[in-house]
């Protein structure tokens, strides 16, 4: 009986660590899509100021992006950098944040 129970404790030893190693916390501190997602976590944008008849796509036109960013993304991005527009119109004069997107390639890839 104590065999038994020393062989299922192994077992039971082995499976946590194969799944610690594989799946746990230790792939995931080597994982490159970790540092990928550090890389964009932090939006940049630019100031802009609204003019009179200026809508959210007359401002995504006149700032493009060089990144290929759908509008729902870009319009998100726009809604979490300006909360308080969700609800209210534009003012004229009032001023806006717009997020920017720049190329992924000054971020560090690990392969």
């Amino acid at each position: 009986m104590k065999l038994f129970i020393a062989t299922i404790i192994l077992f039971i030893s082995f499976y946590i660590i194969k799944v610690d190693l594989f799946e746990g916390t230790i792939p995931l501190a080597y994982s490159s899509e970790v540092s990928i997602e550090e890389c964009m976590e932090s939006p940049e944008y630019i100031v802009a100021e609204i003019m009179p008849g200026e809508t959210i796509y007359s401002l995504f036109a006149i700032y493009p992006t060089s990144e290929e960013i759908s509008f729902t993304k870009r319009l998100n991005d726009f809604y979490e950098l300006n909360p308080h527009l969700k609800k209210q119109s534009f003012h004229v004069g009032e001023k806006v944040l717009l997020p920017v997107y720049t190329s992924q390639s000054n971020c560090k890839k690990e392969n």
